[in-house]
């Protein structure tokens, strides 16, 4: 490639890093040419490290081609040059340790210069029976007691657990704590960092790669809590917000037939989450089957969408 390259406007077909938890399960298997016998966890779909599978830019990253081209991948609305979002699957066959995220400055400040904080959204695709998540601090906690209560291992007296189900979608602003149920296959979107801080993991062995960080969440968790909220059914043919904040704005689509417009503003990723869909932009036709993604660079344009879908996608607001 070279410098008169065209800036990609066609959409982009990421592979997919697929990533074993000890508390990963079955679903996501499909995901992988050759599943492993390992639980997986987390699918990672579209982030800055995703190759790129078809066109000519194919085996350069996601990152790679926001860096070159970041107002034709990125648009008009994005600071920076950096892919801003990291969009997983997850399959959660037992508790997730319970978490905390720092924000921007918190994270600048705790980790370094250029390491970002993580506020992130989470949309809940299947849920088995008696599912259910933490989010949260219980209302009437005060930030000294909740501090005293993270320092001494206890933090799961104050934790708020809330019952969830297909088609919940919860918005997790930095400073929340929070953990994931057994039972639950989500997606998820979120700020393009990996900053995480455990707080409690249920009595698993606290090796190197499972470290507890008490006096970090200790200064970053807040008593906020994250109540999950049912989305309505969504129309055919309609779109739906689920959520919204200054990082992204998640929105859910139906077929059997949809139009779409990037308008230069914003990248648009989406995640077909049942059925089958074919996406056509120009002279490009990209058909996605259940669990498959696809970015539509801010260039795009205008586009259509047809079949048997649902769908979530990502943008920058």
């Amino acid at each position: 490639m070279t410098a008169s390259d065209p800036a990609p406007t066609s959409p982009l077909l990421l592979d997919t890093r697929l990533t074993e938890r000890v508390w990963g399960g079955s679903r996501l298997q499909p995901l992988a040419a050759d599943a492993p016998e390992a639980p997986i966890g987390e699918a990672w779909t579209v982030f800055e490290g995703n190759r790129i599978q078809n066109g000519p830019y194919a085996g350069q990253t996601l990152g790679d081609l926001a860096a070159r081209f970041p107002a034709q991948i990125l648009g008009t609305h994005a600071t920076g040059t950096r892919f801003p979002l990291l969009i997983k699957l997850l399959d959660c066959a037992d508790w997730l340790s319970v978490q905390v995220h720092p924000n921007d400055e918190q994270a600048a400040e705790l980790e370094g210069a250029g390491e970002l904080g993580k506020t992130e959204a989470w949309h809940i695709l299947e849920a088995d029976e008696g599912a259910e998540l933490i989010a949260g601090i219980r209302e009437g906690t005060s930030p000294e007691e909740l501090k005293e209560a993270i320092l001494r291992g206890e933090v799961m007296d104050y934790a708020e657990r809330w019952p969830v189900q297909a088609g919940d979608t919860v918005m997790m602003p930095a400073g929340t704590l929070h953990a994931l149920g057994p039972g639950l296959l989500l997606y998820e979107v979120q700020q393009t960092s990996d900053t995480t801080y455990r707080v409690y993991d249920w009595g698993r062995p606290a090796s190197a790669g499972r470290a507890l960080h008490l006096e970090k969440s200790a200064a970053v968790t807040t008593t906020n809590r994250a109540r999950p909220e049912a989305s309505p059914p969504v129309g055919e043919g309609q779109k739906q917000l689920l959520t919204t904040c200054p990082y992204f704005v998640l929105e859910r689509l139906s077929g059997p037939a949809m139009e779409g417009d990037t308008r230069g503003q914003s990248f648009h990723a989406i995640t077909i989450m049942a059925g089958e869909m074919t996406l056509v932009t120009g002279s490009e036709r990209v058909i996605l089957g259940e669990l498959e993604s696809v970015v539509l660079p801010a260039a795009a344009g205008a586009y259509n969408l047809s079949g048997d879908f649902q769908a979530l996608l990502s943008r920058l607001p």
